[in-house]
């Protein structure tokens, strides 16, 4: 498979690329809008550009051709900030999907091993690249069973403006974990509309942007409980605002030339976006929120807060 730049190489283009206002042959518009400014640090709600609701492109939205999701997906943070309201295992934020292969990031982070003593875990390093607006992670590859998308953190503009229109700015309109629980086994899951995220992830392909949620990604990361054996969910909050990875949706890449079909298991690089604020590591009693001082290597992370913005 081919690795591409990393996603600060992909060219920005206008809102409005996701919403069908496009030429004869479907490309955006030359120029894009100004990039958006980070918020604050510690910043808490209403700091940067909400997206629009509803979605402008109404019935029109599409993944393609990719404009990046710089708007503010909750009053808490961007899309690249990860945010999931009223908590990651009950949220209607995380849109619950039954096929595709994907990556999963929720355990990467310091350059050591973590999770369960005696599990023999491999080493999934958060590096910071270039300026620090991007962490390469080293993720684990799954190609089966369910898995799930926080409606909050699709970084391609169209799928989630397509996405709310079809499940609502919260989810809870589509399957969910809520309402699926964590293995879809909840009675009328199977009833239930599957998030149009979740068919993007599966038709990931480097070569067909068309049909893709990344341009040019081999895999996309989501979140699932496929490592569960190997380390124990939980939640450390980082109070104190520090630099995270927010890996959701974010375009993964094997190494060039491999050619090879996904293995559950192998290792793949994602490019993952990095934000500055509070957050919660997954994983239980860590206390080290900023790692090696900040300048090498980050957690791949996200923010769970209530409606009332508390952690």
């Amino acid at each position: 498979m081919k690795a591409p730049a990393i996603l600060g190489a992909v060219v920005a283009v206008v809102l409005l690329a996701a919403c069908g206002d496009r030429g004869p042959d479907g490309e955006p518009p030359a120029e894009g809008p100004p990039p958006t400014t980070e918020p604050a640090t510690g910043a808490t709600a209403a700091d940067g550009p909400p997206c629009p609701d509803p979605p402008p492109c109404g019935d029109d939205c599409s993944n393609h051709p990719f404009a990046p999701t710089e708007c503010w997906t909750t009053p808490y943070g961007p899309a690249k900030a990860d945010v999931i309201v009223d908590g990651p295992l009950r949220s209607p934020n995380m849109l619950y999907c039954d096929a595709g292969a994907y990556a999963l990031c929720f355990f990467s982070g310091p350059p050591e091993a973590t999770g369960k003593p005696d599990a023999g875990n491999q080493p999934l390093p958060c590096v910071l690249e270039g300026d620090g607006d991007v962490a390469k992670c080293t993720c684990e590859v799954f190609t089966s069973g369910p898995y799930f998308v926080d409606i909050n953190g699709i970084l391609n503009l169209g799928a989630y403006f397509e996405t709310v229109q079809t499940c609502g700015q919260d989810g809870s309109q589509c399957a969910n974990i809520h309402n699926c629980g964590p293995d879809g086994k909840i009675p009328g899951c199977e009833k239930r509309t599957q998030a149009p995220v979740c068919q993007y992830v599966e038709d990931q392909d480097p070569d067909a942007p068309a049909v893709s949620l990344m341009p040019k990604a081999d895999l996309v990361s989501t979140f699932s409980f496929a490592m569960d054996d190997d380390y124990q969910i939980g939640s450390s909050p980082c109070t104190t605002a520090a630099k995270y990875a927010g890996c959701m949706t974010a375009p993964c890449f094997f190494a060039e030339g491999d050619d090879s079909p996904p293995e559950d298991g192998e290792t793949i690089q994602c490019h993952c976006p990095t934000y500055t604020g509070e957050f919660q590591i997954g994983q239980p009693n860590r206390t080290d929120c900023v790692i090696d001082g900040g300048t090498t290597h980050v957690w791949s992370a996200a923010r769970s807060v209530t409606d009332g913005g508390g952690q």
